[in-house]
């Protein structure tokens, strides 16, 4: 028993190892979830938390999910330190929202790949977050290191822009549409954000 055992965790060890948790915060501010939109593979686990102490009751409610997923629909309020874990199994688009604060937008979704991605650089979504998301002027980033290099690409992948920030980019000079916006630091990471009027 204890060989089977033993042969069956080298056998998953892999599989384990590349299922990644991906956490969405809850911006209580401007009644957001940070990112909005997200990219992951199956079998990687989504978990909401708060990016600030909430005042009042949100919910994580799916509106439009693949044929055959499991709904959610979880209430949060204080003083909940942690809030919801949910792991996809059917591969597709994953729309959610705060029942509440539906009317002001308060809206995300995430899309489940059984893949690559296409992305050519992968990043924890704890590590770094870009708010608000959509952004009319400026762009805010919560990160861990002081000072990075930063491209953002078009939707056509052509860069627009390039420098380096401290936590804020000035994005008032764009056209309205989505963009990537790249971090080169320690490694690559890659952000996606609209810009609105």
């Amino acid at each position: 028993m204890k060989k089977l055992l033993l042969i069956s965790s080298i056998i998953m060890a892999p599989y384990i190892a590349k299922s990644t948790i991906h956490e969405i915060k809850l911006w209580d501010g401007y009644m957001q979830f940070l990112p909005a939109s997200l990219e992951i593979q199956l079998g990687d686990t989504i978990q909401w938390l708060p990016l600030d102490y909430p005042t009042m009751v949100h919910t994580i409610t799916s509106t439009n999910i693949p044929a055959g997923a499991a709904g959610f629909d979880e209430i949060w309020q204080a003083p909940a330190d942690t809030f919801f874990q949910y792991i996809p199994t059917v591969v597709g688009l994953y729309e959610y929202v705060c029942t509440p604060h539906l009317q002001m937008g308060m809206a995300g979704s995430f899309n489940v790949t059984s893949g690559s991605t296409g992305i050519a650089h992968e990043f924890k979504e704890s590590e770094v977050t870009l708010y608000p998301n959509p952004a009319q002027n400026t762009i805010h980033l919560t990160l861990s290191e002081i000072s990075l290099n930063y491209s953002i690409y078009s939707n056509n992948g052509t860069i627009v822009t390039a420098g380096k920030t401290n936590g804020e980019v000035d994005i008032s000079h764009l056209k309205i549409g989505t963009y990537y916006f790249e971090i080169t630091g320690d490694r690559p990471r890659v952000l996606k954000f609209t810009k609105t009027e």
